[in-house]
């Protein structure tokens, strides 16, 4: 009975301590193998870039555009060139991706390659301009980036919701207090622009203009004359600029549409100014043969052809001739004496009729003609040559014969004396 108890009192023990020994074991192993697993590098990845679209789910209003950045990042050592699809755009839809500054459409981008701690990325824009008549509704636009070279593909399904109502987007505000203003052509006007930042925070805002070919922009600060292309706007901040338009001498007379636009990031602006040219009269006026003088016989009417053309974008009213005359006596007449319009561009032939008395003394006289109406003034002198009939110099020569006659009978009579 003693032997019994004895034997099994040590083998219950044995059992026990095996029991913990193995527990143990057990909550050490998990630690100890999860350390090597925490410290091993993580496996390369096979992607050679990232598409990455920030938003995939828009709500735009009709009229409206979406604009978002879309951020292209190379994962590899060498440049990548990705090219660039969009299917599914609606009817009447604009969607595209575009270069930042400046603008252009792309469809494909190359991405310069960088190492494993910084990875080179290149920024577009996705821009969608969604029309006024687009029904309410949500429209899907599927995105493709493919590399072409390699096997690395990203699809994405962008869901633009179509609101009936305009989506305050805040941003940045571009507005002129005085939009249309009118001058002459080959002026310049002087417009003034106010920028606003809606954000809170600041933003660097470049400045571009669109305007008709020929014509030149200056961006400037309120109160200064240095010449910008981007100012620092404050967060929820304004600021007031001077707006020059140059516009060209040749210019018609019509009203030309010049749109301001402001860009900082993601946020873009416009507005648009007008330039209402008046024209300009230019007179020319000369002779057919290019040269301003005549030849004319003292006591004959001579007709003398000169034109006048209008070199300005805007017609000539009521244009009338004088002139200022070598002596009272002298008599000039025009014909036509008047023109109703002379139209840009456009030359007319006039003959003026002159007329030195008689008695005129023959030489060179000068003869100032000028053309006038209600907007312009032209002026240029003729050089008039006279020369005296044939009879009267006959005339002349025998009253000198006579004279001379007359004085050597006096000599020969008193020289017998």
């Amino acid at each position: 009975m003693r032997i019994g108890p004895a034997c099994t009192r040590p083998r219950i023990l044995i059992c026990a301590l095996a029991w913990i020994l193995i527990a143990s074991t057990n909550l050490v192993s998990p630690g100890s193998a999860a350390e090597p697993a925490a410290s091993s590098p993580a496996a390369p990845s096979k992607e050679s870039f990232n598409l990455i679209l920030p938003f995939k789910d828009l709500t735009v209003g009709q009229g409206q555009d979406a604009t978002m950045d879309a951020e292209v990042v190379n994962r590899t050592k060498d440049p990548v060139e990705i090219s660039l699809t969009i299917e599914g755009v609606p009817a009447g839809w604009d969607v595209n991706f575009n270069s930042r500054y400046p603008s252009f459409p792309v469809r494909s981008v190359m991405v310069q390659g960088g190492d494993q701690n910084s990875n080179k990325s290149t920024t577009l824009e996705l821009k969608a301009k969604v029309p006024e008549n687009t029904k309410p509704g949500a429209y899907a636009i599927k995105i493709t980036a493919k590399d072409l070279r390699g096997s690395t593909q990203y699809v994405e399904t962008i869901s633009y919701r179509v609101s009936s109502k305009k989506i305050e987007t805040g941003g940045i505000k571009v507005s002129s207090q005085y939009p249309v203003l009118s001058t002459g052509s080959g002026q310049t006007l002087k417009f003034t622009v106010d920028l606003k930042n809606e954000t809170n925070k600041a933003l660097p805002t470049s400045l571009v203009a669109q305007t008709p070919p020929g014509w030149n922009v200056r961006f400037k600060p309120q109160y200064g004359d240095q010449q910008i292309s981007s100012i620092q706007l404050k967060e929820n901040g304004s600021e007031t600029l001077s707006v020059e338009v140059d516009t060209p001498f040749n210019a018609e007379a019509k009203e030309f549409p010049v749109t301001i636009q402001a860009r900082a990031g993601a946020f873009e602006a416009s507005t648009s100014i007008k330039v209402s040219l008046k024209g300009s009269q230019d007179l020319k006026m000369g002779s057919l043969a290019g040269t301003l003088n005549a030849a004319l016989t003292a006591g004959n009417k001579t007709p003398i052809d000169f034109v006048v053309g209008n070199a300005g974008t805007a017609p000539v009213r009521n244009l009338g001739f004088v002139t200022k005359k070598p002596g009272d006596k002298w008599s000039v007449e025009f014909k036509p004496d008047k023109i109703d319009a002379l139209a840009p561009g456009e030359v007319r032939q006039i003959k003026m009729e002159v007329l030195a008395p008689d008695r005129t003394i023959a030489g060179d006289y000068m003869m100032t003609l000028t053309a006038n109406s209600a907007d312009v003034t032209k002026s240029v002198e003729f050089r008039v040559t006279v020369s005296t009939p044939t009879i009267w110099g006959w005339l002349g020569f025998a009253i000198v014969g006579l004279v001379v006659l007359g004085l050597a009978i006096v000599f020969f009579r008193l020289g017998r004396r």
